[in-house]
This record gives structure tokens, sequence and C-alpha cells, in this order.
């Protein structure tokens, strides 16, 4: 909605947008569609003008506006002018989302275990596996989630079996606002044990606030400065809160090692398609994707329908009418494995 606002206090426009006629408002939705320009003057993505087109006809929702600005013909001139510029700077070979954040593939996240990336061996990998767990188990999103997560959010929980869980007691975010009629997930956010071993998500966090100062270990931002060079092994962290900026560059920091890194655009994003993408390859349904994800309905997951590279090779080989040899060699005999070659 700060664009919209933004573009009305430029052009003298005080009054609310709920409280315009639906006539009048589909004049003027047209009007913005047709000139809303970033602050330096370049187009926004065809992706951006509809993301905007969503979140105002969430906010008249929330007003009780009477119709939808996306699915009603009393908005017809404004649909109209919104689908004719985004053809346009499709045309002009924009909306093919080069920044679009892509999802790490197993080889990947191993590598980033295996070259320390990821780990309980110092502060800066204790941080990053922690916040791949939180990304990937809790559904914190980007920067700001992790940002404004606190260390009393979490309970830590010990069963009858020996196992243990965390349990995050969620804030309201930007698609589950709060006041009167908070939507909260249908499910706790909880992160189980596994198998006690250096990559046991539980564990990790709980090394991680051990290693924090005395006073903050059960209390504060769950995110603190990250002392480089520690005087010894029992604080790693400073009473000082993360910045944002720091957080948001987290993702891209630790892939920078890896080779796939020039040709992927791995973000803070990245760690969420990833969760998704693993849920999916496992056959877990939508509905409960989106209660891990914290996606506020299954539609939102639709962008997420993407393959993976395997599955795209698997594919191609499919077209080509190429069938990958998977018979175990040891079984084959001297004969057999010749005709192979």
């Amino acid at each position: 909605m700060n664009v919209w606002s933004n573009w009305c206090s430029a052009r003298g426009i005080s009054q609310p947008i709920e409280l315009f006629p639906y006539e009048q408002l589909d004049m003027l939705l047209s009007k913005f569609y047709g000139e809303v320009k970033k602050v330096n003057g370049a187009d926004y993505e065809p992706e951006s003008l509809r993301v905007m087109q969503a979140a105002i006809d969430r906010y008249l929702r929330d007003k009780d506006y009477g119709e939808s600005i996306i699915s009603s013909r009393q908005f017809h001139q404004s649909m109209k002018t919104l689908n004719a510029k985004a053809a346009r700077l499709r045309q002009q070979g924009m909306g093919k989302r080069p920044n679009k954040a892509e999802a790490l593939n197993q080889s990947e996240e191993e590598l980033l275990w295996q070259n320390g990336s990821f780990g309980n061996h110092s502060p800066v990998a204790l941080t990053n596996a922690n916040f791949k767990c939180l990304s990937e188990q809790m559904g914190l999103r980007g920067r700001q989630d992790h940002y404004d997560a606190y260390v009393e959010d979490f309970i830590l929980r010990k069963h009858d079996d020996g196992s243990e869980s965390i349990v995050f007691n969620e804030n309201p975010t930007k698609t589950r606002s709060g006041g009167l009629r908070v939507a909260k997930r249908i499910t706790k956010q909880v992160m189980w044990s596994t198998d006690g071993g250096p990559r046991d998500p539980v564990k990790l966090f709980k090394l991680w606030l051990s290693k924090r100062p005395q006073p903050m270990r059960n209390q504060g931002p769950l995110y603190l400065t990250i002392i480089q060079r520690p005087k010894n092994d029992d604080v790693w962290y400073t009473k000082v809160r993360m910045g944002q900026n720091t957080i948001g560059k987290i993702m891209p920091r630790m892939t920078s090692s890896l080779e796939s890194s020039t040709a992927k655009k791995l973000t803070n994003h990245s760690t969420r398609k990833t969760v998704v993408q693993k849920l999916k390859s496992a056959g877990q349904p939508r509905y409960k994707i989106k209660e891990i994800t914290g996606h506020a309905s299954e539609a939102s997951l639709n962008d997420y329908d993407v393959i993976s590279e395997e599955e795209r090779r698997e594919l191609s080989h499919i077209i080509s009418g190429y069938k990958l040899i998977t018979l175990p060699i040891f079984n084959l005999d001297n004969r057999q494995i010749n005709e192979l070659f």
C-alpha cells in the first residue's frame, strides 16, 4: 500500500481509498496502473504490479469494501489497463523474473554441511545452521521474521520417549495480520529432535542459546551479533541485537562458496523454496505444506510449482527416448559388461 499512498500524495489525493465509489475508484486505479513507476523512474515488473493489485484488494476487503478490484466487473477498465501494461512490459522483455530466488538441491545443501557453512564448530556456522532450521521448520520468512523473533517465543519440551521438541509461538506476520482476527495456523510450529547428532535441529538450537551471554540465554532478541574471535568457548555472541541487513545477507554469504551460486539466485527466500520442494518430493499434500511454511492459503504455493533440475533432466531423457542404465554393474558377467560398452 505504500506505493499507492505515495502516488496519491504526489497528486494531492487525501481521501482514503475505501471511501471512493466503484466507478471513481476504477478510473483512479486505471490511472495508477498506467503511471506508477519506481523511484528511479523505471517500470515495475509485471509480477510486482500484480502484487500491488492484490495488496490493495486485500486492504479493501479488510475494510469491508463491497466489491473486489480483481474479480468484479465494476473494475473492468482498471483491469484492462493493468493487463495491457503487463503485456507491453512482457513484450519488452520484462517479467522473466531474473531475480527470482531458487531452491537449494540436496547435493548443494550437503556441501554446505561438508564445507563448514553449517555446523556447531563456530558462531557463524551455528547461526547459519539455526537460520536454516528455523526457516524450514518454523516457517520464518526472509529477514523480518528472524529479526522480530525473541527467545521467549520458543519453548523446549521433553517427551516421555526421550525426544525433545521446540515449540514456536508465532507473532502475526504480513500474511497473518493481528487485531481482533488473527489468522493462526491450525497446528503449532514444532521442531523435533532427531538422532542427537551434529545436525539435530533441537540440539543445534539449544547449543545456540547456550553460547549467548548469561543474562540473555532465556530472553531477548533471538539473533545477536557474532563475536568473530571469541575469547573463550562459553560465549560466542554479544548483547547487541543482530541487524536486519546482516540477517538478510546470511544465505547469500554462506552460498557464495557453491559453484552453482554463480548460476542460481540464492537468497534467504531460497530456504523457503527448499522446504517446499523437499515436502513436495516426499509426496506431502499442500494442506500440510502450508502449515509448515505459514502460507495463508494453498493457492499461495502455486509460485513454488517448479520442477527440480533432476526432474527436468528425467523429462528431457524421456523426450529423447533415452533410458539411463541403473543395473548394479557388479551383478553382470564379463560378456554383459562388454555389451554395455
